[in-house]
């Protein structure tokens, strides 16, 4: 019998690493506090409708009414093997693939530019803004080997290769706006080197940009509105400590992270993971790879990622980042929330260059070097987290025997609550939710009541009260109470129709 292939062993391994903790732990690649309970969702409900194609989760959640997903094909595949094996397999399924397909666009495009395939994939696989992305939950980033595969065939000198370029580059949008837009520009960045050293090849980099043209509108067309600007949620920036500044969950990345080695401790943070280590190992690979086309790639990130407003060790420095002005003038580019992620990017260059490195000094020290710091040096521990998906007790048994009519989920915010993880367990009662998808908290029309602010505090140590009459919207049927407040809610409502280890329900309705 042949023996498998470093290659074939290296990937494996990667996949073992990166995921090894499903094994143990069942439930969501990912970590508790980024976004992965809304993305499992999403799936869920397109599952239902398969082959359907709802552009909003209806009744589900009625408050948000279209909601376009903004990567439809994981979302369908992964929906697809959810309908087949449940939410928590195409959930993972898909972000496992990600990662497999980060190491073969990694080791594609290292071999396309004379570097060691190997290294190339290691580097992108175990890339630390890659796999903050998948720690987040964030689906349409799993998509980063088909763009290291775009990239690399950008410029190609056949007629074959353009169309293949055009094709990756098409088929991106479908998988994710962001990183399409960001791939895109880097495109025409590495096309427009390409034609400085051959101007024969504009005919090919014209086909590739026609291709991935009339591919994107589609999907352009289906996110009109989010395109528009309307309803962006830019946000503005404070000037504060930001205590997790190795993982950057605001706008954009610290300065100093992207050098500093060294791991972080979240604890119950609700944030999104996007650190910008960029690696020392693979920054030293990269010393040794040449002139290259990619150093500016990875200059174009680098040097936009820190977003306006520049910041050291997690305090602001009061100046402004002129680079990120220059993104904001792109079309488009004024609608990206965190210029972090254009390091996704920038990481492709990191692993091209550390790859042409290796195939100088070697690969198995260049190994070496990678891995040691994956394990010691990235502020993402290896492996990842996984969020737990099992529902509360009372929602596993059931909430059927309760009266009909809207659930209501508390606390929806404060300290170490996720107020997305009410969506997942729709799955099993199957009741609307009277919540939010992007914002904690009661609606505010809720909110603004006596009952609203009892309800809303109660995950603060200085929350009110409850009213002596509590009242709650009509087409609320069950209440369901997480612990630790139980208890205080008890106090204000009396005893609860259904109660568990982990929570408790209150059928409204039989309480008039």
């Amino acid at each position: 019998m042949r023996a498998p292939s470093p290659f074939a062993l290296t990937a494996t391994l990667v996949l073992a690493v990166v995921g090894g903790r499903l094994l143990v732990e069942p439930g969501l690649l990912g970590a508790p506090g980024g976004e992965v309970y809304a993305h499992a969702w999403v799936q869920w409900w397109h599952a239902q409708t398969l082959p359907g194609w709802p552009s909003s989760p209806g009744a589900l959640l009625p408050a948000i009414g279209e909601l376009p997903v903004i990567d439809p094909l994981p979302t369908a595949l992964a929906a697809l093997i959810g309908r087949l094996a449940g939410v928590e397999v195409g959930y993972n399924a898909w972000m496992l693939l990600g990662v497999v397909g980060a190491f073969l666009g990694g080791a594609f495009a290292a071999r396309r530019c004379d570097g060691d395939p190997l290294v190339g994939g290691l580097a992108l696989a175990l890339a630390p803004a890659f796999l903050g992305s998948l720690a987040s939950g964030l689906t349409e980033d799993a998509a980063l080997g088909l763009a290291a595969v775009a990239l690399a065939l950008v410029g190609h000198p056949t007629r074959r290769g353009a169309v293949a370029a055009g094709l990756c580059l098409g088929l991106l949008c479908a998988c994710g706006l962001v990183l399409a837009w960001a791939a895109a520009v880097a495109a025409i960045a590495l096309g427009l080197c390409a034609l400085l050293e051959d101007r024969g090849r504009w005919r090919g980099l014209l086909l590739s940009a026609g291709l991935a043209g009339v591919m994107a509108v589609p999907v352009a067309l289906r996110h009109g509105e989010r395109l528009s600007g309307r309803g962006h949620r830019g946000g503005a920036v404070t000037a504060r400590f930001e205590p997790l500044w190795r993982l950057n969950p605001w706008h954009g990345v610290d300065l100093l992270s992207l050098v500093a080695p060294g791991s972080v401790e979240v604890g119950d943070a609700l944030v999104r993971w996007h650190p910008g280590y960029l690696g020392l190992s693979a920054l030293l690979l990269a010393l040794c790879a040449g002139r290259s086309r990619w150093w500016l790639v990875l200059a174009g990130a680098v040097v936009a990622a820190p977003g306006s407003h520049l910041s050291f060790a997690g305090r602001p420095l009061g100046l402004d980042n002129p680079f990120a002005a220059v993104v904001d003038l792109l079309p488009l580019g004024g609608l990206i929330n965190h210029h972090g992620r254009l390091l996704l990017i920038g990481a492709i260059a990191l692993a091209v260059l550390a790859a042409r490195g290796a195939a100088r000094i070697g690969r198995w020290p260049a190994v070496g070097l990678l891995a040691l710091d994956a394990l010691l040096g990235s502020p993402i521990r290896l492996p990842l987290p996984v969020a737990e998906s099992a529902p509360p007790q009372v929602v596993a048994e059931g909430l059927d025997t309760l009266s009909a009519g809207a659930l209501l989920v508390v606390p929806a915010g404060g300290p170490g609550v996720h107020f997305q993880r009410p969506l997942l367990d729709q799955r099993w009662h199957g009741r609307p939710l009277l919540s939010s998808l992007n914002r904690p908290g009661l609606p505010p029309e809720l909110g603004r009541t006596e009952t609203g602010r009892w309800l809303g505090g109660l995950a603060y140590p200085d929350g009110p009260s409850a009213p002596e009459t509590p009242r709650f919207p009509g087409e609320v049927g069950v209440l369901l109470v997480m612990e630790p407040y139980v208890a205080a809610v008890t106090a204000g409502l009396g005893p609860p129709q259904l109660s568990g280890i982990d929570a408790a329900a209150w059928d409204l309705r039989r309480r008039e």
